[in-house]
């Protein structure tokens, strides 16, 4: 069976017709509600087995050359009244699956750079181990600020993923631990905590 796109890296259920990438890439941006970055939306669609990495690249071109969609000079992605047309009429031809999936995606990424652009994370080596500076940012100054000392780059890794998943959540649990309102009970292998 012969497809318009290449088919690496396609899980089952996915786009193999550079119109439906099209398509499914206008559906993401439109409702993910604001621009996102071109490697972003590669990510997302490529990263979920939705199409080929190429074709998406390609499809992404081919909207922008259509003005379907622009790209602003920091390499984020709109959509043009053309491009919503899009997205309103031929969203149906797009599987319903590959659709919600690709807006849960979006949201999730966006919100995501956003906590990393809000919050950051410092690792640096030190002579046994690694120094990991998690800091919470109130607009332009820190509300939050600590330094784990950690014994390999690995659980650096892991502890800054895990903060910025949710650093709101930390916060909340450190500051009701320190203010006396949180309640928690310690086991012999985990200590529940009770938020307020």
């Amino acid at each position: 069976m012969m497809h318009d796109a290449f088919s690496d890296g396609v899980e089952p259920g996915g786009l193999y017709n550079s119109n439906e990438i099209k398509i499914l890439i206008c559906y993401m941006l439109m409702g993910a509600g604001e621009p996102m970055p071109r490697q972003a939306v590669m990510d997302i669609i490529y990263g979920n087995g939705m199409a080929n990495l190429f074709e998406v690249g390609a499809a992404i071109d081919e909207l922008i050359r259509y003005d379907n969609i622009v790209e602003s000079e920091d390499g984020t992605l709109s959509l043009t009244d053309t491009g919503i047309q899009i997205a309103n009429t031929l969203s149906g031809m797009i599987p319903y699956a590959l659709r919600e999936r690709s807006v849960k995606s979006a949201i999730q990424m966006l919100t995501r750079i956003r906590r990393e652009r809000e919050n950051s994370v410092k690792i640096e080596k030190i002579e046994n181990g690694y120094n990991v500076t998690c800091i919470i940012n109130d607009y332009d100054s820190p509300l939050l600020s600590f330094t784990l000392k950690v014994a390999d780059q690995l659980q650096a890794q892991m502890i800054k993923e895990k903060f910025l998943n949710d650093p709101v959540l930390l916060y909340r649990a450190m500051l009701s631990i320190l203010t006396g309102d949180a309640r928690y009970t310690q086991g012999e292998s985990c200590i529940q905590i009770d938020l307020k």
